[in-house]
């Protein structure tokens, strides 16, 4: 990381993620807001980023137009289908990308691979630090408990959510997985409510989903054995954590060469075993 000011462009800047990131910047002493974008429609465009995330004044306005400086690091909340364009504008400004639009389709995927050989972009579905901590450790416990221990992963999200199980969950479970040589195809099971449901198999890992309040996300993980339980839990208990990771990333990213980073990168954990 560098000592200097990080210029931040948030793209998205009009949602909740985008406005969280907003008042992350200007608490912060490391970095400074250069712009503020948001898609033509709606309310908000021309208002101070500031005055929209609930702060004080910053003299930055909301733009509908990404036109990144190349001292600057793109942070993009935004939607799928404005990525295309937009990974594009940073290609072609030589800016490194920290982007957290999920849901992407494969051209977009394709299109993002591409980018990453002239910039360097750190995508990620989760950008919470305790969680690609978490991630990682289930990959090292299954690898040395194997299929001897029973794993099952119980996630818990507000009322709201629509996916379920959630993303998260299910990178956890995949890495667990790929972690103990299963196939991560046919060894997750979610279908324990079925009255039809059949025991318990030797190898599956399962994923149990509860939906209900304003959690913001919680993520219990536990290996049983005749005898003993191992649990590891992660609580989310406000929204900034995942705002505050990507900023993290970007502060990372803003010196390093192209390629295609995820916060295990961030976190310096990809060349541990």
């Amino acid at each position: 990381m560098t000592d200097r000011l990080t210029p931040i462009v948030i793209v998205g800047a009009r949602g909740r993620m985008g406005k969280t990131l907003l008042r992350e910047i200007i608490i912060s002493d490391s970095m400074v807001l250069e712009a503020a974008v948001d898609r033509s429609s709606g309310p908000g465009l021309g208002q101070d980023a500031g005055r929209l995330a609930g702060l004080h004044d910053l003299g930055v306005a909301v733009t509908d137009e990404l036109r990144p400086r190349r001292s600057s690091v793109v942070v993009d909340f935004s939607l799928p289908q404005a990525t295309d364009a937009n990974l594009r504008r940073c290609q072609e400004a030589g800016v490194p990308l920290v982007l957290g639009t999920t849901g992407l389709h494969k051209t977009t995927r394709d299109l993002l691979r591409a980018a990453a050989k002239d910039i360097p972009i750190v995508s990620a579905a989760n950008f919470s630090v305790g969680v690609t901590l978490l991630t990682r450790i289930a990959g090292l416990v299954a690898h040395a408990l194997g299929e001897q221990w029973d794993a099952e992963l119980l996630e818990i999200h507000h009322s709201h959510k629509r996916d379920a199980p959630s993303g998260t969950a299910l990178r956890i479970a995949k890495a667990i997985a790929k972690a103990s040589d299963r196939d991560p195809e046919t060894s997750l099971r979610h279908d324990r409510a079925d009255p039809h449901a059949r025991p318990r198999e030797p190898g599956e890992i399962g994923v149990s989903v509860i939906r209900g309040g304003d959690s913001v996300g919680e993520h219990t993980l536990m290996f049983l054995t005749d005898g003993e339980r191992l649990e590891l839990t992660h609580r989310a208990t406000d929204r900034a954590i995942f705002a505050r990771g990507a900023l993290r990333a970007a502060r990372w990213v803003v010196d390093k060469p192209p390629g295609l980073y995820t916060m295990s990168d961030v976190l310096g954990l990809a060349g541990l075993s």
